[in-house]
């Protein structure tokens, strides 16, 4: 006798998820685990900039300290400058006036070719130390001139030049650790004196117009 066959069931199914359920959302980084990460960073980033200053010369950090002061000086100069331009208000001349523009920036520049014209020293100082010098006038074109003997242990020559009335710091002359002669040319007529700081070492200093 004959077995009638089985019926197949049909498999269960097997669940992949439910799309009308939430996902799991991702673990989320604080505020307060940020601003540590933050604080983390920047400690280590200001103990590398210690250890590297540290690890340098006595000269070279006074050397980078000037010029840090120097930038500040011109950028607060530079500043109240364009403020008080901000706040004035010109008052237009008469028709009849002429207006005769006044330099009143001091710009570095190549040494100047002028043909009909040579170098005339004004004025001339020497000495070992800090010192500063006497006003001088000077035309559209003049150069500072130095010659620098530094002592064996190492030493820096620095020269600044000032606005006649000492208000402005219109630039930086010489800045050097080298033995021996150089020069820096300006270009701006005008009356300034020189400051010179110097921690060693024996220095000579002039200023020559082109007349």
């Amino acid at each position: 006798m004959a077995t009638a066959p089985k019926a197949h069931l049909p498999k269960p199914l097997t669940p992949k998820g439910n799309a009308w359920l939430p996902k799991p959302s991702r673990p989320t980084v604080t505020l307060a685990e940020s601003a540590g990460k933050l604080r983390a960073h920047a400690t280590a980033s200001w103990h590398a900039v210690v250890a590297w200053w540290n690890a340098q010369s006595d000269n070279l950090r006074l050397a980078l300290v000037v010029v840090g002061l120097v930038a500040a000086i011109n950028v607060v100069n530079l500043a109240s400058a364009a403020i008080a331009r901000a706040g004035a208000s010109p008052a237009a001349p008469p028709a009849s006036a002429v207006v005769t523009p006044v330099a009143r920036s001091l710009v570095a520049e190549a040494p100047p070719i002028v043909p009909g014209k040579a170098w005339v020293a004004t004025q001339l100082w020497h000495g070992s130390s800090a010192r500063v010098t006497e006003s001088f006038a000077v035309g559209a074109h003049w150069r500072v001139d130095w010659l620098y003997d530094p002592p064996a242990s190492g030493g820096i020559f620095q020269v600044f030049i000032y606005s006649a009335d000492g208000t402005l710091l219109m630039d930086v002359a010489a800045n050097t650790q080298k033995s021996g002669p150089d020069s820096s040319f300006w270009a701006g007529p005008g009356t300034y004196f020189l400051k010179v700081n110097s921690t060693g070492g024996d220095w000579k200093l002039d200023v020559q117009d082109l007349r």
